[in-house]
């Protein structure tokens, strides 16, 4: 069986991104997820006996049992064990259930939301997004058996297991249209002044800094690929270097840098360009050999000589060259608007989602985080 994640069942599978994703506003529609309709309480966990079917969270009239909230942070513990130890797994556990529980819960508010709004999802969208997940899933099974014989462990049939994925998919569907429709009126009127602007840009000058940057053009040939202290290591290098040195000799011969680019440079990406690597900014390559030739030596139009760097040799033309400091305000304009028009729609957003949770009365069994 090539099942990627052979210990998640196929209802577990598609909903555990809810804790990683879910509806907030960052400038673009979010897509919104959920751990699935009720109907996957069939699986049936490991560990320590729990109360799976408890209900933990009541949204208005929609519940979130315990089934919903431990069995995906159970599947993500043993993610995050296989990096994180002691304290630290503890924190990211935290982290992650405040984050998965503030999801479920703003997903469910969605939703009722969108029921009563009688937003309208097409039957065939569903049908046809519903189908590709399937599909999708049935992928990961070495053969359409295998995985007929995870459904059958599931006490699924292929018709129980496409109604389940067309409500999911119709939920998710409503929650997106529904988000659409009101980032559309958070960003209807709204618009930032000139001047609140330039207040921003005056008050945050460093998030406005820039390197010095270089336009260059380049020849690159390569170290061996071999141990450093090898004989073969040294008699390639000695080619490279060679190689490298004719190129230089070209150029000083007086033909074109591009020309010789083509002939001679292993990064094929802009070898054939005739050389033309485009805008860097100083520690980009991390090649400190490289930068100090280039950000200290070379004037604009100056061919450098062949520079010996830990990644290989190379020779480059400082086609220009920008100071670093502070960007100016008529450059980063555009950048600063979007940046506080998204703000001010995340804040319109999470005001909202108060309003919804008044309005459809968030109630926790027990205290488990709001």
């Amino acid at each position: 069986m090539k099942n990627r994640y052979p210990r998640y069942s196929l209802g577990l599978l598609s909903g555990l991104l809810v804790i990683l994703n879910g509806p907030v506003i960052t400038g673009a529609v979010p897509e919104a997820s959920e751990t699935g309709p009720k109907t996957q309480a069939k699986i049936e966990p490991s560990g320590a006996a729990m109360i799976w079917g408890g209900i933990e969270i009541k949204v208005g009239n929609e519940i979130i049992t315990t089934l919903d909230i431990e069995e995906p942070l159970r599947q993500l513990r043993k993610h995050f064990a296989s990096e994180l130890r002691g304290t630290e797994l503890e924190k990211k556990m935290r982290q992650t259930r405040e984050q998965h529980i503030k999801r479920l819960v703003e997903s469910k508010l969605l939703l009722l939301e969108a029921y009563l709004q009688e937003v309208e999802i097409r039957d065939t969208m569903v049908e046809e997004q519903a189908e590709k997940e399937i599909e999708s899933l049935r992928a990961q099974f070495s053969s359409s058996r295998e995985f007929e014989k995870q459904l059958s462990r599931e006490h699924l049939t292929r018709n129980e297991l496409r109604k389940q994925r067309e409500q999911i998919v119709r939920e998710n569907l409503l929650r997106q249209r529904l988000i659409q429709m009101k980032l559309q009126e958070f960003k209807t009127g709204t618009d930032i002044a000139d001047k609140e602007l330039k207040q921003y840009y005056t008050r945050n000058p460093d998030e406005f800094q820039r390197l010095s940057r270089a336009n260059l053009s380049q020849i690159y040939v390569a170290h061996p690929d071999l141990k450093r202290n090898s004989a073969a290591y040294k008699q390639q290098d000695e080619q490279a270097r060679a190689k490298i040195k004719r190129a230089w000799g070209e150029i000083k011969q007086g033909r074109d840098f591009g020309a010789v680019a083509r002939s001679y440079s292993e990064h094929q990406a802009t070898a054939k360009k005739g050389g033309e690597l485009g805008w860097i900014e100083e520690g980009d390559t991390g090649l400190p050999e490289f930068d100090r030739v280039v950000f200290k030596q070379l004037q604009v139009n100056d061919v450098s000589e062949v520079i010996d760097t830990a990644r290989g040799y190379f020779i480059v033309r400082l086609e220009d060259r920008q100071a670093g400091g502070v960007v100016p305000f008529e450059e980063i304009r555009g950048r600063i608007r979007q940046k506080l028009m998204a703000e001010s729609a995340e804040q319109r957003y999470q005001n909202w989602i108060k309003t919804l949770k008044q309005k459809f009365k968030v109630t926790y069994a027990k205290k488990i985080g709001k």
